[in-house]
């Protein structure tokens, strides 16, 4: 092999192994750190990302990726790893360490202000440091706009985080959904038919529910529990995945006693995240192509055992018994039908994480369009509460009650994950592309769901999808994969499908 790659790819492993400390690290800081120790874990942070930062953006790094850009000798997936590292150093090394470092550190920092701020519904509490968030990420991104020769700093954030989007593509497809979601629900709202969903608030208490999610993650077939296990569940402020290296992925969810499917569905969507990094090709691990680096794809993942699979008929007409007993027969006198309904309602509501499918992605606009006019200077972050209450009343007809239920639900803003909202809502289109796809590929997977039998389809997702990694960008991928380029017309198909039968439309 080249000496010249090889060393990349020493490089890049050392990259890797830091950042499965950090995931470590991460992990602890959402779970089990204790209160006193959170500025200490803010400098371990610094020093980290200032540490891989360093790695990736040597100088060595540029002369050895010129060095390979010049070999003819590389295969496809080997020049594929090349093309990741140069997009990684490029965008790196336009960003000085110090940046970084107080990127991380203020990230950290905000983060845990947010926890606090959240359960008083105090706003006021976390905005100073917001903006000095915020104000760093517009520092990285005006950088990376430059770099990039581009005007706009969300759409270098965007084309940094996932190649192939950018504000004109994603606006476009957001439009064709906005103009097929927002007569439809009204379609739905107007059709009669009001199913009864005031038992979905019985109380089911939090150990009944751990007991509840770690089933289900068995059903899913994510391993926290034998004596080879790759993971882990455990309880946050706010669902999320996280790795802390190979065959090292964690699940977290949060449990509310009164909203049994809250938890629930959220262990679905992160089983989701899970079984996709542990899927992967073994040999690839070390490598950039091991992981599609694209918060869209990613999400699809996710949305796909959330959706397409947890929230089924096929699903619950299996799993429905094992529901019930896992919930102490709090749900004994409801039956499949008027559960599934119930599940499945089409309710505008303000919590994204806990919104019906169709809803769903007005909760992603939302966020996209403030976002996009955030950077662009259109608003400051003092203006956030009024904006969100505005865009919630007009596009889902809902009024937000207090800042807790409103800009302050998500973790996103008050970390590190500017420029991802907008992944959920792609993340839905790819989902029902690829689920087009694996009909035709795999026409019973709907009667083996039905039957409990959930290891074909995670065999398909397998060979079809995760194994493919990040050989190609997101776009490219939905293309590679099912043939097609990306468009709404299947989610919008599923949708329409699936809710007008439910309300008779």
């Amino acid at each position: 092999m080249n000496s010249a790659y090889e060393s990349l790819l020493d490089n890049y492993q050392e990259v890797q192994l830091l950042g499965s400390i950090s995931g470590v690290l991460y992990w602890d800081l959402n779970t089990h750190i204790p209160p006193a120790a959170v500025e200490h874990r803010s400098k371990q942070f610094q020093y980290l990302s200032r540490k891989i930062h360093g790695l990736i953006t040597d100088p060595d790094m540029g002369t050895l990726l010129e060095a390979c850009e010049k070999d003819s000798s590389l295969n496809d997936l080997q020049k594929r790893n090349i093309e990741l590292l140069r997009r990684a150093y490029d965008d790196r090394t336009i960003l000085p360490t110090e940046l970084v470092g107080k990127l991380a550190a203020q990230s950290n920092k905000t983060l845990e202000i947010w926890k606090k701020a959240k359960k008083k519904s105090d706003f006021q509490m976390v905005l100073p440091d917001l903006e000095k968030l915020f104000a760093l990420n517009v520092e990285s991104t005006s950088l990376l706009a430059k770099s990039k020769d581009m005007d706009d700093p969300f759409d270098a954030l965007i084309d940094s985080r996932d190649k192939g989007f950018s504000v004109n593509n994603l606006t476009k497809l957001f439009d064709e959904m906005k103009s097929f979601l927002v007569p439809f629900i009204k379609k739905c709202k107007e059709s009669g038919v009001k199913p009864d969903r005031s038992f979905l608030n019985r109380i089911v208490s939090r150990s009944t529910q751990v007991q509840m999610v770690e089933n289900l993650a068995k059903f899913l077939e994510y391993d926290f529990y034998s004596d080879n296990a790759v993971g882990n569940i455990a309880e946050v402020e706010h669902p999320l995945t996280i790795g802390g290296g190979f065959k090292d992925v964690r699940v977290t969810v949060k449990y509310h006693e009164k909203n049994v499917l809250s938890a629930f569905l959220a262990g679905a969507h992160e089983c989701g995240h899970a079984i996709h990094s542990l899927q992967g090709k073994e040999e690839w691990y070390n490598q950039p192509i091991y992981r599609m680096s694209s918060p869209s794809f990613g999400e699809s993942q996710s949305r796909f055992l959330e959706n397409v699979i947890a929230s089924s008929k096929e699903f619950w007409s299996y799993y429905y018994p094992q529901f019930q007993k896992d919930t102490i027969s709090v749900f004994n006198d409801i039956s499949i039908e008027d559960f599934n309904f119930a599940l499945n309602a089409v309710t505008p509501g303000f919590i994204r994480i806990q919104a019906d499918e169709v809803t769903y992605i007005l909760h992603i606009i939302i966020r996209f369009e403030i976002e996009r006019d955030w950077f662009a200077g259109k608003l400051e972050a003092k203006d956030l509460p009024q904006i969100w209450n505005e865009k919630y009343s007009e596009y889902l007809g809902v009024d937000v009650p207090n800042d807790t239920l409103g800009l302050m639900q998500d973790l996103h803003w008050y970390s590190q994950y500017y420029g991802y909202f907008f992944g959920y809502g792609i993340g839905d289109l790819i989902s029902s592309q690829l689920t087009a796809k694996m009909s035709k590929d795999f026409p019973d997977w709907r009667t083996s769901l039905e039957n409990g039998k959930f290891t074909p389809i995670r065999q398909w997702l397998k060979m079809n999808v995760h194994q493919r990694g990040g050989t190609l960008d997101c776009l490219d991928m939905v293309k590679e994969i099912t043939g097609e380029e990306l468009t709404p017309k299947y989610h919008i198909k599923y949708l329409e499908e699936k809710f007008s039968s439910l309300y008779h439309l």
